[in-house]
């Protein structure tokens, strides 16, 4: 168990509708519809963890996007106790259903499709087989298919690979890649499970045989165990088909669906519910703990939707992540230390951070290190004790708040530069050098610090140049792009400078 512990149709609506009741009541607002070459879909904004959803028209299935961007994607070993290795992999942005396609899908899809050769029990197209019934899937007869009562919900079982393809190719989507996958269930962080690292699965986090009817649920029934970016169920209800491919260099054309992940309800051991972990299972094959849930890959219609969200500022989940990762790239610690209440900070957060040249280069070159405290607020704080973090985009509100109290509030002269817990005039703003086993003093980290850094919030361009000129004396540096592809990093040429005699 070591691992557990790492870590918006009408042309013409009315005001208002009538009731039953003769009551007067809102009229439903329109709906939108975008068309993209994958075809009509409909914004439902931002989902409960801040990222944009949308209803696919097709058949009303709701996909969340999954922004471009690196996450930390573990290899496979067959003995769970042991650490297994983690590179940071690179993914494009992608949709991706936020539920199992269900049953009535599943239906609905079969009742308009052509060529279908029906029997007692089974559906083909032409020699291939598509669909088996199944207790908790549809009932298939000669005259068609049926969901059974009750279970219109529930996450369609009893199709094989080849329906699954089908569906995706009707759809205008497509299976997912296994580290797509992956990157949807496990997010930026790279979550041993889609809740976190640090808890097994039970019977609030997802359906297992252990904790669970011992059968399929309806969709969406464990909202507690949804991944970071609000998909349900990618561990334990139904397993879930996805192709081979390991990573992008691995993708082939026509990759079939041969591999399951997530486990299902019938998973007893918590190490076959790891996001890592995966089975084969072959095209031909309909079983009753498997399912599936498709992507949407095509930069097109990304970007046909609006694309991703405005690019943020990347921030270092803590200060030894920052400084482990500065360190092996050979560029410069960011550090921002504020206070909710400060008006400089305010000014500099909505100019400087929001600075499409500012994020750019940062999240680039830089490892940007983000420490903030209440303040004067602490009895009606901004910021949540934990989750997506308001004042900074993309971090998390407990690691903002940890790093303030790491380098200010639990003091350590031992290791950091006295000026930064001691910092004057807020936001205590240091560009850091992050070879701390280099230094001759803590004070050597500092490159440039709060007697220069600017604080008006006005230019960005004067941050940029700043952490231009810490990277000059640090010598080359290497960007996040090739660090996430796992080259090797350079070494620095940086030595602290030399103390004059007094």
């Amino acid at each position: 168990m070591k691992r557990l512990a790492l870590l918006a149709l009408a042309a013409a609506a009315p005001l208002f509708v009538v009731s039953s009741a003769d009551e007067a009541q809102p009229a439903p607002k329109a709906e939108t519809q975008i068309q993209t070459p994958s075809g009509a879909f409909v914004d439902l904004g931002l989902n409960t963890r801040g990222y944009r959803e949308f209803r696919r028209a097709k058949d009303g299935a709701v996909m969340v996007l999954v922004p471009e961007g690196v996450f930390p994607k573990w290899t496979y070993t067959s003995n769970p106790d042991l650490q297994a290795e983690v590179n940071l992999q690179a993914v494009g942005a992608f949709l991706v259903d936020k539920h199992e396609v269900t049953n009535a899908q599943a239906a609905a899809f079969l009742g308009q499709a052509k060529d279908l050769k029906w029997s007692a029990g089974s559906v083909a197209k032409g020699e291939t087989r598509l669909v088996a019934s199944q207790e908790w899937g549809l009932e298939i007869t000669d005259k068609g298919a049926k969901v059974r009562a009750g279970l219109e919900k529930y996450p369609f079982v009893g199709g094989t690979g080849d329906f699954a393809v089908e569906y995706a190719a009707w759809a205008g989507a497509a299976l997912p890649h296994c580290f797509e996958w992956e990157k949807a269930a496990s997010g930026t962080a790279g979550f041993w499970f889609p809740w976190g690292s640090d808890k097994v699965p039970d019977g609030t986090l997802a359906n297992t045989y252990l904790y669970g009817p011992k059968h399929p649920m309806p969709v969406g029934s464990f909202p507690a165990g949804d991944s970071p970016f609000g998909c349900s169920d990618m561990v334990g209800n139904v397993a879930e088909r996805v192709c081979e491919a390991q990573a992008e260099v691995d993708v082939k054309v026509g990759a079939l669906p041969i591999m399951v992940k997530g486990g299902s309800w019938a998973t007893t051991h918590w190490a076959n519910n790891r996001i890592v972990d995966q089975d084969f299972q072959s095209v031909k094959d309909a079983d009753g703990t498997v399912g599936f849930r498709l992507v949407i890959r095509d930069p097109a219609v990304i970007k046909a939707l609006g694309g991703p969200a405005a690019p943020v500022l990347r921030c270092a989940e803590g200060v030894d992540a920052a400084f482990e990762e500065a360190a092996a790239r050979n560029v410069p610690v960011f550090l921002f230390l504020s206070y909710e209440t400060c008006g400089l900070s305010d000014r500099i957060r909505a100019q400087v951070f929001a600075d499409p040249k500012f994020i750019e280069y940062c999240n680039e070159w830089a490892v940007v290190l983000v420490g903030g405290h209440p303040g004067d607020g602490a009895s009606a704080p901004i910021e949540p004790a934990a989750g997506p973090s308001v004042l900074y985009p993309g971090c998390k509100a407990e690691n903002v708040r940890k790093v303030f109290a790491d380098l200010v509030e639990v003091i350590d002269v031992r290791r950091f530069p006295e000026a930064i817990y001691n910092f004057k005039v807020a936001p205590g703003q240091f560009v850091l050098c992050p070879h701390e086993e280099m230094l001759d003093a803590p004070e050597d980290m500092i490159m440039d610090g709060e007697a220069t850094m600017p604080k008006d919030g006005g230019d960005a361009g004067k941050y940029i140049a700043a952490l231009k000129a810490a990277q000059a004396k640090l010598g080359t540096g290497q960007s996040r792009t090739d660090f996430a592809a796992g080259k090797p990093g350079p070494s620095t040429t940086w030595k602290p400078t030399p103390k004059q005699d007094k």
